[in-house]
């Protein structure tokens, strides 16, 4: 396998993509079809990377008619390139120290705030029976900083344009951004969301926190998961209430949620202008970076994984200072009431 300009070898292990939007990019894009790619960001020749996977120049064509089919590479002389955007692990170790030094701006943007914060969450119904350190990794690092803060980059358009349109034969009107990053997958930001929607009309199963924990699943995150689908398929939970109790976790009712939400709007407001202070900033990383000269909607797409290593950072940030506190298992979950709109966002 040939030696890389910026790595030690082309390992597929260590390439992970995410997208952003609505689409299924991870049916075509296989391991060895992602290192293709990956090698074709430093700029080898066909017969080059061929020679790097010890494959053909013919069955790296073969391989990669997928990802051109579905408005993933493009095909231009002989020469193949991603259209989205792919950062190399030297890139990755940039991007991710850029990142983590505008964390500590959200956070301290935050800070500044926190007594109106925690005034805003005494009027939740919720905290009459939990204090608000104990739910703020839910309320502020995820409500705020992570959903909250990605709506308004989106709605504003500004860093974070709508995602493009990427048809494809089973997905025709998919339209989403991709990125994949060499490195390890926590720097592809290491907390997020999932939204698991039970038997009733508008609540949700949320969890937010690590996904994955030294290298492996978050087995205690899945567990939860597993016994809330359990628990309704055994009908052992007859409303939101006695699910939450089950799962000794807190319920936001729909006037809570619709409170927070209130409440997050304007915080994520303030939170937009700290990008809008770097946008400068922002844009010459970018420039400095070779997927700008090749990705036709790279920006969005590295401003996008950006802010998921940033918010990440801030929700640390926020932990050392002793506001908010993480969990022993590196989640929170919550029964939330979700309202229809709050639904749609600029992806």
């Amino acid at each position: 396998m040939r030696m890389s300009s910026d790595s030690n070898t082309y390992d597929t292990r260590r390439l992970h993509a995410i997208m952003a939007g609505s689409g299924d990019p991870y049916s075509v894009l296989t391991p060895l079809r992602k290192g293709l790619l990956r090698a074709f960001h430093d700029r080898l020749s066909l017969p080059d990377v061929a020679a790097a996977f010890g494959i053909s120049a013919a069955d790296v064509e073969r391989e990669l008619e997928p990802l051109v089919t579905a408005s993933l590479a493009q095909e231009q002389n002989g020469h193949y390139q991603a259209t989205f955007f792919i950062a190399s692990c030297t890139e990755t170790l940039q991007v991710t120290a850029h990142a983590r030094g505008t964390g500590r701006l959200l956070a301290q943007r935050l800070l500044q705030g926190w007594d109106d914060i925690e005034t805003a969450y005494k009027q939740l119904g919720v905290s009459h029976d939990y204090g608000f350190r104990d739910l703020a990794f839910l309320l502020v690092g995820d409500v705020i900083l992570d959903v909250g803060l990605l709506d308004a980059l989106a709605h504003d358009g500004t860093l974070m344009p709508a995602a493009p349109a990427r048809p494809s034969p089973d997905h025709p009107d998919a339209r989403y951004y991709f990125w994949m990053i060499e490195g390890d997958p926590d720097q592809l930001g290491w907390y997020g969301q999932c939204a698991t929607a039970p038997l009733w009309k508008h609540w949700q199963l949320l969890t937010f926190g690590r996904y994955w924990i030294d290298g492996a699943p978050n087995v205690a995150r899945q567990a939860l998961e597993t016994k809330a689908r359990e628990l309704l398929t055994a009908n052992l939970a007859d409303d939101p209430e006695a699910l939450a109790e089950h799962l000794n976790i807190p319920l936001v009712n729909q006037e809570d949620a619709r409170r927070w939400w209130q409440c997050a709007k304007s915080y994520t407001a303030d939170l937009l202008s700290v990008y809008r202070e770097r946008a400068d900033t922002l844009k010459q990383l970018y420039t400095s970076l070779h997927a700008s000269t090749y990705a036709p909607y790279g920006f969005g797409e590295f401003f996008c994984w950006y802010d998921h290593v940033a918010y990440a950072n801030a929700n640390d940030v926020l932990a050392d200072a002793g506001v908010l506190t993480i969990p022993q298992h590196q989640f929170i979950a919550a029964l939330w009431h979700e309202e229809p709109d709050e639904d749609e966002n600029g992806f």
